[in-house]
């Protein structure tokens, strides 16, 4: 029988923690997303529609390979977020005012209150988190959150789609 040590135990219990932590955090990230229009849907946005509102918001307009760039995703899948967003009446595509050639998406005016009011809401339950960390346990929080967040992204790049459905069961799970 192997012996744990206190250093493996404690290990093992914060990873047990993150990873139970994880589904709240989606939870509360799609439950505080803007909602569809549509009286009879009334359901929160992709959380991918979401992230695309809130990168156009702050760095917009974009076109939608500069879109795709700042998500770190492919060009297709930039397009049909777009699409998805303008059937919504969440963005626009236009002409762009230095370059008639290029296309550029943006925010509706209505989209930018909605997204402005998410950003808010958010930052207030983050900031309200890191005001209960001493200064050092919150660097160390956001920087533990920064180097969680890049080796998921890099399992996700690493890891082909067809085996991560597979891992989940044959579910596709949209971000």
């Amino acid at each position: 029988m192997r012996v744990v040590s206190e250093t493996e135990r404690i290990s093992q219990q914060q990873t047990s923690l993150v990873l139970e932590a994880l589904p709240v955090l989606r939870r509360w990230l799609r439950t505080s997303a803007p909602r569809t229009e549509r009286p009879k849907e009334r359901q929160p946005l992709p959380l991918s529609h979401v992230r695309a509102l809130i990168h156009l918001y702050q760095n917009g307009p974009l076109t939608v390979g500069g879109l795709a760039r700042g998500l770190g995703i492919s060009n297709s899948t930039a397009t049909e977020c777009v699409a998805g967003l303008e059937a919504q009446g969440r963005v626009v595509k236009e002409r762009s005012t230095s370059d008639r050639r290029c296309v550029v998406v943006r925010v509706t005016p209505e989209a930018a209150v909605a997204t402005a009011r998410v950003l808010s809401q958010r930052s207030a339950v983050v900031e309200r988190a890191l005001q209960q960390l001493s200064s050092k346990e919150s660097r160390a929080f956001v920087r533990g959150l920064a180097l969680l967040s890049r080796e998921a992204e890099s399992w996700m790049d690493q890891t082909p789609a067809l085996e991560r459905d597979t891992l989940n069961g044959g579910r596709h799970h949209a971000a």
